[in-house]
């Protein structure tokens, strides 16, 4: 898990926002938080 979160650090430049990324089997979608800032927020969360 670690290794993947640094793996998003250094290449947060290429991921576009609303795309599905998988972490240690859980999914995640990116979000724009801001200026610069791109969030990943589990899609659980996201379904209603």
């Amino acid at each position: 898990m670690d290794e993947a979160v640094d793996w998003l650090k250094r290449h947060h430049q290429g991921l576009l926002v609303g795309s599905i990324v998988v972490i240690a089997g859980a999914a995640f979608v990116t979000v724009s938080a801001g200026t610069g800032l791109v969030v990943l927020v589990p899609v659980v969360l996201l379904a209603s």
